[in-house]
């Protein structure tokens, strides 16, 4: 060969090899460390509901974590979006419909397995398809009334003798819906459900007075109850929540701490079914650290949440319990039109 011919070939070469190496740099320079942007976090609720408020408190302290675990990632900040209406079902199609690359998570009520997969409301899918990644703790129920209603257990008891009550559900379904039937039929409360749509409607029925009582988490009402707009006529927990109000254990009714408050039936966050493993893996590792943080638990602590953190397959495990206590339930359940 010719030496003309074998500098050109060398040329060629050369180019080849130079094109093949600037496609892989920008090839490595296009996959960018995850989060490269902002994390949405689909809420069920409107802004100012429990999950709302639960959402926005842990909000910076899961970007800090998430951030600190990719050096050099250009995102992470987590955006609340608020998706209400159809009693969560749209944010729940919403958070199931999102790609699975980690940029989407959201929120659910571990009560609502029951309605989505079982009652009137049931979506076309198996919301336990859902990629389970953290739950905050235990429910944390009290039962509260308008301030001018009752003072207390006893005087609520002795009203519904003589004329039953009207107890204010959320929605049909919900986890509230579950258990206050539950604790209508444990204490044998003489009265009617009538429901109001949200939490925080729930709430406001009671402040009008258009319901006598109403079962809700303690951290979505908690500075209604500081300023002593409600009362709190017993608690749902092992020990007393508040100085001045019994626990359903000191009124006799030990077994509802079964029932009512359990962990499957609190605020978790979840991904869409099938989440990538490795921005799966970063969410956890950022939750996990975000519960250690002390600003954190002392969000939980103001809100009335009680923090004992379940993670991924361990909180997947917990979810499949309690659907089988559900369906344990449905005899119950088929009373009340379930």
């Amino acid at each position: 060969m010719k030496k003309i011919d074998l500098i050109k070939l060398g040329m060629v070469v050369g180019v080849f090899v130079l094109s093949y190496f600037c496609l892989f740099l920008t090839s490595a320079i296009s996959q960018e460390i995850y989060p490269s942007k902002d994390i949405t976090f689909i809420c069920a609720s409107n802004p100012g509901g429990g999950t709302d408020i639960a959402a926005r408190g842990m909000a910076p302290f899961f970007s800090k974590y998430l951030k600190e675990l990719s050096p050099g990632a250009k995102g992470g900040d987590m955006k609340v979006k608020n998706i209400p209406g159809a009693s969560h079902e749209k944010a729940m199609i919403s958070l199931r419909e999102s790609k699975t690359d980690g940029y989407t998570i959201g929120d659910f009520i571990g009560g609502n397995i029951y309605k989505f997969n079982y009652g009137d409301t049931k979506l076309p899918f198996d919301v336990r398809e859902f990629s389970w990644l953290f739950c905050t703790g235990e429910q944390q129920r009290i039962l509260i009334c308008n301030k001018k209603k009752f003072a207390t257990w006893e005087e609520m008891i002795a009203a519904s003798k003589k004329e039953p009550l009207i107890l204010i559900c959320s929605s049909v379904g919900s986890s509230q819906h579950l258990e206050t039937i539950f604790l209508k039929e444990l204490v044998k409360i003489p009265g009617k459900l009538a429901f109001s749509g949200g939490t925080s409607a729930s709430v406001s029925a009671i402040m009008r007075g258009d319901g006598d009582v109403s079962l809700v988490s303690y951290d979505s009402v908690s500075a209604l109850v500081e300023s002593k707009e409600v009362n709190v006529l017993m608690t749902v927990t092992r020990e007393r929540l508040l100085p001045q109000a019994p626990t359903i254990k000191e009124k006799g009714f030990p077994d509802a701490l079964k029932y009512i408050g359990s962990r499957s039936s609190n605020r978790m966050v979840i991904g869409p079914p099938k989440l990538d493993p490795e921005p799966k893996q970063k969410i956890l590792a950022a939750l996990k650290k975000m519960v250690a943080d002390p600003g954190y638990q002392a969000f939980c602590q103001k809100t009335g949440t009680k923090l004992d953190p379940v993670f991924g397959e361990d909180l997947r495990g917990e979810v499949v319990e309690y659907a089988k206590f559900l369906d344990e339930m449905a005899p119950t359940l088929k009373k009340y039109g379930l």
